[in-house]
């Protein structure tokens, strides 16, 4: 009785290549379809993709849309004067007036501690100490 071997086998490299083609078309075929995410400035209910991925007929949206601005040099003109003025006070305002006006430094630090009188401390060099920082 002989040993078997400790090695997996080995396919031929033609083998392994349509083994490779094979397991890649299963995932691509098992992976799910997404639609192209849609334009921000252009809402449609219809994703005009149909789930095709990009390239399929050779065309990109992008492209054709900028292809097609740059066909018609038309110029947007806009009239009507200055935009309206969009803040409107409210009662939720009015109670946030005292936040700009409460001002703390960093000299007389952000927590009052009381101290009974003539209790301080003081920081100072540590005489005894062998390294300095």
């Amino acid at each position: 009785m002989s040993r078997p071997s400790r090695s997996d086998a080995h396919l031929s490299p033609v083998d392994e290549a349509v083994r490779v083609d094979e397991v890649r078309g299963y995932y691509d075929g098992a992976a799910p379809k997404r639609h192209s995410k849609p334009s921000r400035s252009d809402h449609s209910a219809v994703y005009t993709d149909a789930l095709a991925g990009p390239g399929a007929d050779g065309s990109h949206p992008e492209l054709d849309k900028f292809q097609d601005l740059e066909a018609h040099s038309e110029k947007l003109v806009c009239e009507g004067g200055k935009a309206g003025e969009e803040f409107v006070e409210t009662e939720y305002y009015k109670d946030l007036g005292c936040v700009g006006k409460q001002h703390h430094t960093v000299t007389s630090g952000f927590i009052k501690v009381d101290r009974p009188a003539g209790a301080s401390f003081e920081l100072s060099e540590d005489p005894d100490a062998t390294e300095r920082h």
